[in-house]
């Protein structure tokens, strides 16, 4: 009983230490280890006679913004310099290369160019190296580049004996800066920041949207239906007038020995009944040769012109079983004269029409072609 009291005595210390040595284990696995002494961003060589200057460039210091690591080196004319390998890339052979998401440090490299001999601003014998890095992180805080090293070797022969190196190498060591998070706190997940700058004004959400732009789509449209309405207008006859050109085109067709006297009778016997179809409601194109003089009389065409159109139709029907028929014009009027006729009786009884309306009112009773003919009678 003794001894199993002295095990467990014995054995709850050891329990509490083994935790303790278990808790830091994974805390130092766990957290990454701190940085000893602060991380410079910018570094210039105190070594003669070649200058290095390196730097980290960044406008703006977060997650997945671009920046730029740049290394410049000024060295005298003729020097030779060896700069340093990036990510296994033959740098000293290329001038542009894009790289994607390349490890540099705890950076990704995404380009490189390289910049050789250009004059200095500083001195006529002095040339400028110049290595660009483009880097990005997409983690926050401080990230660093690793360190670096350029190896330079003097064109000159004099260099020993005047007391300057030959030939030597420029470490850079590891500089870093401070990345920030997208999220504007910890304790805040869904607010971020902006990543880039805002590119649209804001709008006062209070402030109704003006009308004007809506109205001037409507008043161009409106205006261009006008326009289109304008244009074509003057291409479209009256019937009386469509039916008029027709006459005459088929005259001077046949004047000119282009179609022969059937040809006549019946392009004169279409053109009457689509112009009395057009002016009326009568469907005259299906109307016989009787039926359609009858609706010439009811609507009270003169007795002449009644006839001629009987001349003209009956001919044009006659026609269709013997196409023997006497040249225009030998016997009676011309059929161009009496199709012409109708259309202009037509025409003139119109008229009187809309004239005796004007005198009574206009829409209280409203006069047809058969009562003016009665009148007149």
């Amino acid at each position: 009983m003794t001894n199993a009291r002295l095990i467990i005595v014995l054995a709850v210390p050891l329990l509490l230490l083994c935790s303790t040595l278990l808790n830091l284990g994974f805390a130092q696995i766990a957290s990454p280890p701190a940085a000893v002494g602060p991380v410079p961003q910018r570094f210039e060589s105190e070594e003669m006679p070649v200058s290095v200057v390196a730097e980290i460039v960044a406008a703006k210091s977060q997650v997945a913004v671009p920046m730029q690591y740049t290394i410049v080196i000024d060295a005298p004319r003729g020097t030779t310099v060896v700069l340093p390998p990036i990510a296994g890339v033959s740098i000293n052979e290329t001038e542009k290369l894009s790289i994607v998401d390349q490890p540099l440090g705890d950076f990704l490299l995404t380009g490189i160019e390289v910049t050789r001999d250009v004059p200095s601003g500083a001195s006529s014998d002095t040339t400028r190296t110049r290595l660009l890095l483009e880097i990005e992180s997409l983690r926050p805080g401080l990230r660093r580049v690793p360190p670096l090293e350029v190896a330079f070797r003097l064109g000159g022969k004099d260099d020993e004996v005047s007391g300057n190196v030959s030939e030597g190498t420029v470490s850079i060591p590891a500089l870093g800066i401070t990345v920030e998070s997208v999220l504007v706190a910890e304790d805040a997940p869904d607010k971020f920041r902006d990543i880039k700058s805002a590119l649209e004004t804001p709008v006062d959400a209070t402030e109704p949207p003006s009308p004007l732009l809506p109205l001037m789509f409507v008043g161009v449209g409106v205006l261009f239906l006008f326009l289109f309405w304008w244009a074509r207008r003057g291409r479209y006859l009256k019937p009386d007038q469509w039916a008029l050109q027709r006459i005459t085109e088929l005259q001077q067709a046949y004047t000119a020995k282009q179609i022969s006297a059937v040809e006549v009778y019946g392009d004169l016997s279409s053109v009457l009944r689509d112009y009395v179809q057009c002016t009326s409601n009568a469907p005259a194109k299906a109307l016989c040769t009787s039926e359609f003089l009858e609706h010439l009389r009811h609507d009270g065409f003169g007795a002449g012109v009644i006839a001629g159109a009987r001349f003209i139709l009956t001919t044009a029907d006659v026609s269709k079983f013997s196409p023997d028929v006497e040249r225009l014009g030998e016997d009676g009027d011309s059929p161009f004269e009496q199709a012409r006729s109708v259309v202009e009786e037509y025409v003139r009884l119109q008229h009187q029409v809309q004239q005796r309306r004007r005198k009574t009112g206009g829409g209280v009773a409203r006069a047809t072609i058969e009562s003016e003919r009665r009148v007149e009678a």
